[in-house]
């Protein structure tokens, strides 16, 4: 049994949660909520480390700090973060945040206990495509040479950061990324690259790390998308590390890609059990999505073969994402 923590939507971002679900996992059963999470104003990314944890207020442009209290937590703080729709959060370290603001293009590092936060990095540039217009921070993945990782959606880039000795963080290089690709997600892959996803472009690119740059090796159309149709989300990769999960929203499917030793191989894809799969997470052998317009997250059980099929629905205000509760590793 796995705990979760659901965020989502409220009324300052056109959803209907109050705050933050919780919920567990059982092997081959749909999640079961246990109890209302922590109150907060459009919870849309969560982040947990040890006991900490991180709500992205994206209407409020701030972000939340919780302190775990026996099986719940309790509010610790709020940082003011001073950027627009604020969307994702990592852990740099224990009491460290780096945060991608959508609405801005900023990156911005916030403390335990700041109000404010200690450093922010602009965000310059735009793409091709409407949406594109100018800089949208999306991303924030920490290596684990300690280099941190954030992708510009709107500029079709992905900037390197080194963390200097007073934990803030220099801008050291920057990949230009094929026009329209809209970089949405990082995750790592067992092989020890990395897989990018293009919102846009609804595809993935497999980057090569070779020492301390970065080379696009391959990359690969979401299976179940239509390009200039469909937006992707969200990537998971299963604990063997044979297959990589991503969702595409406006055909509403879960793409299924093989890993294998000579790069990625388009599989199949399935329906998301909702409307607008936003994230995903794998847990074990299950998968379990947040279909954000349906108010629903799906929870499906993975096979030897990879392939997802539904155990049920779990009905939650318009998720955004979901999140092991348990103590997770620094990387992300």
């Amino acid at each position: 049994m796995t705990r979760l923590l659901i965020g989502a939507y409220g009324p300052d971002m056109g959803g209907t949660a109050r705050g933050i679900a919780a919920a567990v996992s059982a092997p081959d059963s749909p999640l079961s909520l246990i109890a209302d999470g922590p109150v907060a104003a459009s919870p849309s990314w969560l982040a947990v480390r040890g006991d900490r944890l991180v709500a992205a207020l994206e209407g409020e442009g701030a972000l939340a700090w919780f302190a775990r209290e026996g099986d719940g937590w309790r509010a610790d703080g709020v940082t003011a973060l001073g950027g627009v729709h604020p969307c994702h959060a990592a852990f740099l370290d224990d009491d460290t945040v780096a945060v991608a603001c959508y609405g801005d293009g900023a990156v911005v590092v916030a403390r335990a206990g700041e109000p404010a936060p200690v450093q922010r990095l602009d965000g310059t540039g735009s793409g091709p495509l409407p949406a594109q217009d100018g800089p949208h921070a999306h991303h924030v993945h920490v290596l684990p040479d300690g280099r941190v990782l954030t992708l510009d959606l709107g500029a079709d880039r992905m900037h390197v950061h080194a963390r200097r000795d007073d934990g803030l963080l220099d801008r050291v290089d920057s990949l230009a990324l094929p026009p329209g690709t809209g970089p949405r997600d990082l995750h790592a892959l067992p092989s020890g690259g990395l897989v990018l996803l293009g919102e846009w472009s609804c595809e993935l690119l497999v980057l090569d790390p070779a020492g301390h740059e970065f080379e696009i090796v391959q990359i690969l159309a979401l299976p179940g998308a239509t390009h200039g149709d469909d937006q992707a989300a969200a990537l998971g990769v299963s604990d063997d590390g044979r297959f990589l999960y991503a969702g595409i929203r406006g055909a509403d499917r879960i793409a299924v890609v093989a890993l294998e030793d000579d790069g990625a191989r388009a599989l199949a894809s399935v329906p998301s059990g909702g409307r607008w799969p936003r994230h995903l997470l794998v847990d074990g052998g299950q998968l379990h999505v947040a279909n954000q317009l349906s108010g629903e997250v799906a929870t499906f059980r993975l096979g030897e073969d990879g392939i997802p099929v539904l155990l049920g629905t779990t009905v939650t205000p318009s998720p955004t994402c979901v999140v092991k509760s348990t103590p997770e590793a620094l990387l992300s």
